[in-house]
């Protein structure tokens, strides 16, 4: 056991059931490795399946897979359900095309990785000779890329003279826009020794790689849906036979009133199918525990698997019949939803502590468990939320984690649907559990009202003590954004979160939070460039002009052509998505996981064709901060002092300050800051706000819905940052730019808390209805005593008052966080906040954890 410098245990296992122990440290010490079974079902199943309905197909993929898929039991697990062959693997979800196309590159070269993967011999061949054949140019992105290029958002990907020319010289000047060093980072130790002439061909047929996620230079538009609360909660109150016999009513009755709606006959049919292949696929591993318990030589093991059988036998076909076995139910709904879908999927269990609590009040009242082994159980669960690795492309591994790269929250505490307190002795002993563990990457959101009681708050930020990880979230507010959505108070009352801070309904919202992405400081810069900088990767469209700034001789001016700007980016990737959800519908529906969703059966059709009770698209916002001081930067240095002039600024900019130094200094110090308790810069952030939600209003999604705005950054906004050059805050090119609804890095760091938020608090929430994520950094001294616990407690109570939506903590110091740099090993389990998602620190990349460790620490005296 280690102490570290605060005086906090850093000893991965201290305090834990010795079975938990075994499996966090197991999980902690698993190499990433990359299993191919998912992809090689869902490869034969869909090669003898084309001519069939594309739910019907997706559902045949999902029996296949768990009728094949190899099925293990660990040792010391009492929760049973693996996703891959491997113990630490990714279902790659090579019909989506994502990963398809990485490993395309990389899969040379895994071993090469900053978080390295194994693979065997046997699945690099199946991949390179039967998987990676069939997929090419039949993938969802393949197909919204070609929507994309005659649609005219990118160029099309061309074989004649004059497009390999166009795309060598657009190559080039991107090359030298980023630099050498923002090359060498992209392409990480990958690469190091050359080129191998399979990589050179891969990254030839793929040139337009960097277009097809980003349609144009400020904005993001990846081949995810997902993101959303899956209704495992349905599964375990209910049971899957349950759900089949709704589905067959509902089947007869279409077959009644509308025996024309093939659509809505094949996906009530595919729903069916893939409920009965999860069941089938429980059976299984009841079969293989009766196997293992008739060769076990110790008793205790013998018993252990018998019982495994027995609940497996159980559920989830039925309703569970205990805690235990309500734990396995929501665990198998989730692993199969897991597996329908692929990796990245960020489903979330929802509400545990309102769902699972009636089971554990009925078996403790009845001595069948106690509140240890009941713990011992939801850590299991939280181990297994956790146990998930993405094989992400090098400059993704550079700011993001790959351990727990999909974010499973759980959501404790809050309002019930019929507006009473919803705190209960289950939600207290989950955040006990949380505790104990040291944290774990699934994060834990606990949402607070003006009548949660505050032993429960003060219990919460006790957890903070030894387990970063955990988000709070304010009821009130929140509430009113999804009223203000469209939502029935008892459905906005039972909101969940999903993903890093995302707000969904519980188990009856598609509302596709993730994937749709725009970097606001690129539009600022795309602005004071005439359209220039960034400059266009290839398979890019050059942004427009929207106005000469030489001719710009007021505000108003620059803020017409700053909001031309914002227009058309949001426009186009409004554009792009449209595309992307048409592709969903026409080819990838999810029949497993809108089995699970409210509103599906009803209305006969899947999450991606609008089935969902509500049906929402969000912009992502990134760079807020950033983006706003650099406006009132513009402001006032340019029209108010006049400092400079506009031209001169942005010559400034494109040449990162060189020779400019006082300017960048000036500009840094002498101009109001967001989060800095200045009421300009609120009011910059505030119109800015406004000016997106404006623009979101004028369009719909693919399926009806509205678009909805969140802020939240998961790591990215250092990506945005490593592309962008110098702004006109004074952030020099490279610097990462603002995440979430956070203050610039140490622009707050003479302020305290306090400032930031209330800056934070006067964001409306029917303006940011998605979520918004606001990080804070802070000393562990401000928690060591219980009246520190009782003033953090009173702290986040007025934010939450005031309006305040979020806010997650990381309770550790710069030191502890330098010293882990310098020795990862010993600091393995230390969990921080990103921007939204929790992660071990040491599986971050460097320049993702240079950014946590430049985040201002707030202390008592602040």
């Amino acid at each position: 056991m280690r102490q570290n410098n605060e005086g906090h245990e850093t000893g991965r296992t201290s305090g834990l059931d010795p079975r938990v122990a075994r499996m966090k440290e197991r999980l902690l010490n698993a190499p990433y490795e990359i299993c191919m079974e998912r992809a090689l079902q869902f490869t034969r199943s869909y090669r003898a399946t084309e001519r069939l309905d594309p739910h019907l197909r997706n559902a045949l993929a999902l029996k296949r897979t768990l009728e094949k898929q190899t099925v293990r039991i660990e040792p010391d697990e009492q929760i049973v359900g693996n996703k891959t062959a491997p113990f630490l693997a990714a279902p790659l979800p090579v019909e989506r095309g994502d990963f398809l196309r990485s490993l395309q590159i990389e899969i040379s070269a895994l071993d090469k990785k900053k978080r390295p993967f194994k693979i065997s011999k046997r699945d690099r061949r199946l991949f390179e000779r039967e998987i990676l054949p069939y997929w090419d140019g039949r993938t969802l992105r393949d197909r919204k890329a070609r929507a994309w290029a005659r649609d005219g958002l990118v160029r099309k990907q061309a074989m004649d003279p004059l497009s390999l020319i166009s795309d060598i010289g657009q190559a080039a000047r991107w090359r030298r826009s980023l630099g050498e060093d923002t090359m060498r980072l992209m392409a990480g130790p990958v690469f190091e020794g050359g080129v191998t002439p399979r990589q050179a061909a891969a990254l030839f047929s793929q040139r337009h790689a960097l277009a097809h996620n980003n349609p144009t230079p400020a904005t993001y538009c990846f081949d995810v849906q997902g993101h959303l609360c899956l209704g495992v909660h349905k599964v375990v109150e209910h049971g899957m036979e349950a759900i089949c016999e709704q589905i067959r009513e509902r089947r007869a009755r279409l077959e009644r009133e509308a025996p024309a709606d093939r659509e809505g006959a094949a996906f009530l049919d595919a729903c069916l199918i893939s409920l009965e292949a999860a069941m089938a696929w429980a059976a299984r591993f009841a079969a293989l525990a009766r196997q293992m318990a008739a060769h076990a030589d110790m008793p205790e093991e013998r018993e252990r698997l018998e019982i495994i059988a027995r609940h497996c036998d159980r559920v989830p076909r039925h309703r569970p019949r205990s805690f235990h076995e309500a734990v396995q139910a929501l665990w198998f709904a989730q692993a199969a939803g897991e597996i329908q879908y692929g990796c990245h999927e960020v489903f979330a269990p929802g509400r545990c502590d309102q769902y699972l609590y009636s089971f554990y009040k009925t078996d403790l009242d009845e001595g069948l468990i106690t509140r240890e082994s009941a713990m011992a159980l939801l850590q299991e669960l939280n181990l297994k939320l956790t146990a998930n690795v993405e094989p992400i492309p090098e400059l993704g591994s550079e700011t993001n984690a790959s351990l727990g790269n999909s974010q499973h929250c759980v959501t404790i505490g809050g309002l019930t649907p019929g507006g009473e307190d919803a705190v209960n002795d289950l939600s207290y002993l989950m955040l006990d559990a949380y505790e104990q563990m040291g944290g774990c990457l699934n994060q834990l959101s606990v949402r607070v009202h003006a009548a949660t009681p505050r032993e429960f708050v003060v219990r919460a930020v006790r957890v903070l003590r030894r387990a970063s990880g955990i988000a709070f979230y304010g009821d009130d507010a929140i509430v009113e954004g999804l009223i203000g959505d469209g939502m029935k108070p008892e459905h906005a009352r039972d909101y969940c979160i999903v993903g890093c801070i995302e707000t969904s309904g519980h188990g009856d919202t598609h509302g596709c939070p993730g994937g749709h992405e725009l970097t606001l400081p690129a539009i600022v810069i795309l602005t004071l460039t005439e359209g220039r900088l960034p400059a266009p990767a290839p398979g890019q469209r050059p942004a427009p002009r929207t106005g000469n700034v030489r001719a710009m001789a007021s505000w108003d001016d620059f803020v017409r052509a700053f909001r031309s700007q914002l227009a058309h980016h949001i426009r186009a990737l409004v554009r792009a998505t449209a595309a992307k959800d048409r592709a969903y519908m026409d080819f990838l529906p999810a029949p497993y996981v809108s089995a699970l969703m409210s509103g599906c059966i009803e209305t006969a059709r899947d999450i991606t064709r609008g089935g969902a009770r509500y049906d929402f698209t969000s912009l992502d916002l990134r760079g807020l901060a950033t983006a706003a001081d650099s406006l009132l930067a513009i402001r006032k240095a340019v029209f108010e002092h006049a400092w400079l002039t506009l031209p001169e600024l942005a010559r400034a900019c494109e040449s990162n300050f060189r020779g400019k130094e006082s300017l960048s200094l000036r500009l840094r110090n002498n101009i109001p800051k967001f989060g800095a308790d200045d009421y300009e810069a609120t009011a910059m952030a505030l119109e800015l706000i406004e000016w997106v939600n404006q623009e979101a209003a004028r369009h719909t999604n693919a399926r009806g819905g509205r678009y909805r705005v969140c802020f939240y950054s998961y790591g990215n906004h250092v990506i945005d940052g490593l592309l962008l050059p110098a702004t006109p805050d004074g952030r020099p090119a490279g610097a990462p730019v603002s995440n979430g609804i956070s203050p610039a890095n140490a622009a707050d760091s003479a302020h305290g808390p306090l400032p930031v938020l209330r800056a934070a608090a006067s964001v409306p929430p029917r303006r940011a209805s998605s979520g918004v994520s606001l990080n804070l950094r802070f000393h562990p001294s401000v928690l060591a005593s219980e009246n520190g616990c009782g003033a953090f407690t009173d702290m986040l109570r007025a934010y939450f008052k005031i309006g305040g939506m979020h806010v997650q903590p990381n309770v550790v110091s710069t030191q502890t966080l330098r010293l882990a740099q310098a020795d990862p090993d010993a600091y393995r389990d230390l969990v921080v906040k990103v921007s939204g998602y929790s992660a071990y620190f040491t599986d971050l990349g460097r320049s993702i954890q240079d950014d946590i460790i430049a985040r201002t620490e707030h202390g008592m005296e602040t």
